[in-house]
């Protein structure tokens, strides 16, 4: 790493605030505060340098990006209503791996998309949803309609969701077939027109199970370009709480079919559906293990099976509470179809370690490697190594 590029992250990180990417559900605020305008915001600058693989530029080995979240919630208690509302607004591309890889992106904080220069700035409207309590009808019934990041109510993780403080690789951000591999309906930002249905138990005293059902805008849908007809339908059971004492955990199983995802042989509209698991479980209070399955079924893709799993060790164990270690490991399967067709047939196998240390309060600075081997399956191509550092602070 040269001495221009460490004192240009130096500088940035000592200037940083950043608020991380909120991929879990917002949570309503209390009863005493449910008239007033809640928000917060996030901005993170990631810095990583790349070996291994050829770039679309080979010259920027070295690359800077920077994202700023702003959200802004309500509770209407009169509508039993709570209104979310999210803008992000990135510069920086990130790193522009040309060598074949099923990995969409080893950096997922990087939102600018083809953006050259740390100046050209790219802004949306990220989120913009209302979810409506029907308690009248069975307690625990709610309905969400908008602008929506799916991930916020499907897939959810607590050890590998957040690429703010989390894994930065995007196979161990979601479920690896439907964000890297495209089956979403959600657009470039990975977001989406849409709603959902939720019906969730509501035990005090033992876990808690939750029944979702969404429709998302797919193809040119997620842009408002064409109807909503021939949604992205995703359905979910997730049981969440205390499923040993004292200790949390989540497991989620989820179906879903797009059908109008891209067969990878034709580039084509096609039909493709598939199902997944969501799991993470508190080993210790300052321990805990996840993991992440997925099986495409109909459809043919780049790959067609997924398994990603890991451990985070809190930083209780050396006196750092704040702190915390991780390691993810991630295998990435061909379809046997595209493998038929001439596709190399070995399995992509990444790693991604990361240590997060508490700067001070809501400042987060981690440092961050990644490996990928056999890219795209194929295993004469040599070793992708990622480095980075990142900084993050929540306001």
């Amino acid at each position: 790493m040269s001495l221009i590029f460490r004192n240009v992250l130096l500088s940035l990180v000592l200037a940083s605030s950043a608020l991380a990417h909120a991929q879990t559900m917002p949570e309503p605020q209390n009863d005493s505060a449910g008239s007033q305008w809640q928000w917060g915001g996030s901005w993170s600058i990631v810095g990583q340098r790349l070996s291994g693989a050829d770039m679309v530029d080979a010259s920027k080995r070295r690359q800077l990006n920077t994202r700023l979240d702003l959200e802004l919630q309500r509770e209407f208690q009169e509508h039993h209503a709570r209104f979310y509302g999210q803008l992000r607004t990135g510069s920086g591309s990130g790193l522009q791996i040309n060598t074949p890889i099923f990995t969409s992106a080893v950096n997922t904080t990087a939102f600018a998309g083809s953006d050259n220069h740390l100046h050209d700035i790219k802004s949306v409207l990220a989120q913009a949803w209302l979810q409506f309590d029907l308690d009248s009808i069975a307690k625990g019934l709610s309905v969400v309609a908008g602008k929506i990041d799916p991930t916020v109510f499907f897939d959810h993780n607590d050890l590998a969701h957040d690429e703010a403080l989390k894994f930065l690789n995007n196979i161990f951000v979601h479920n690896p077939m439907l964000d890297t591999g495209g089956n979403y309906g959600v657009d470039e930002n990975g977001f989406s027109p849409g709603a959902l249905v939720q019906y969730q138990t509501q035990h005090e005293d033992q876990a808690n199970w939750m029944w979702s059902l969404g429709a998302f805008g797919a193809g040119n849908g997620t842009n408002l370009d064409q109807s909503p007809s021939n949604p992205f339908l995703i359905a979910q059971l997730r049981r969440f709480g205390e499923f040993f004492p004292g200790l949390q955990g989540s497991a989620a199983i989820y179906y879903w079919t797009n059908p109008k995802a891209e067969n990878v042989l034709t580039a084509q509209p096609e039909k493709q559906a598939g199902w997944g698991f969501s799991g993470d479980q508190q080993i210790r209070q300052d321990l805990a293990v996840f993991v992440r399955l997925s099986y495409g079924g109909r459809g043919v893709r780049s790959f067609d099976r997924a398994l990603t799993y890991g451990v985070e060790q809190k930083g209780d164990l050396w006196g750092l509470p704040e702190d915390h270690v991780a390691l993810a490991l991630g295998h990435l399967r061909p379809d046997p179809v595209s493998v038929a067709n001439g596709a190399p047939a070995f399995t992509e196998r990444s790693m991604e370690l990361l240590y997060s240390h508490a700067m001070a309060e809501n400042w987060w600075l981690s440092a961050d490697y990644q490996r990928i081997q056999s890219p795209a399956g194929d295993s004469s191509l040599p070793s992708i190594r990622v480095w980075g550092l990142r900084s993050t602070v929540k306001f």
